[in-house]
């Protein structure tokens, strides 16, 4: 599996996979790719914790909430979009590899959606 295929891992894969200690650390290194924890709105884990904390809650993401593993060049557009639009237009454009490339082809699928 080469890592410039995988842009985000939904939490139902990776919780209960090898990556799963993703959970203690926020942040893993794999496949020369680094991916981190973000929620529905694509906010990563270390920026959830500390609304948590100021907000006095028990947990950075609730249960329940999603909490993918996305590759951290892809964030900003993951952020961008929100969850369901993203995933959305990772599967309108399975062939994206680089960030750069789904910048340029995010302003023509915005478009037509």
């Amino acid at each position: 599996m080469n890592s410039d295929n995988i842009i985000v891992i939904t939490e139902e894969y990776w919780v209960n996979s090898q990556l799963s200690l993703v959970r203690h650390t926020g942040r893993i290194r794999f496949q020369e790719a680094t991916f981190i924890i973000v929620n529905k709105e694509g906010k990563d884990i270390f920026e959830c914790s500390e609304e948590a904390e100021k907000l006095g809650r028990a947990q950075a993401i609730p249960a329940g909430e999603p909490a993918d593993l996305c590759r951290e060049d892809f964030v900003p557009i993951y952020r961008k979009l929100g969850r369901e639009k993203f995933l959305k237009f990772l599967a309108a454009n399975k062939d994206i590899k680089t960030a750069k490339e789904a910048k340029t082809r995010l302003k023509t699928w915005m478009d037509g959606n």
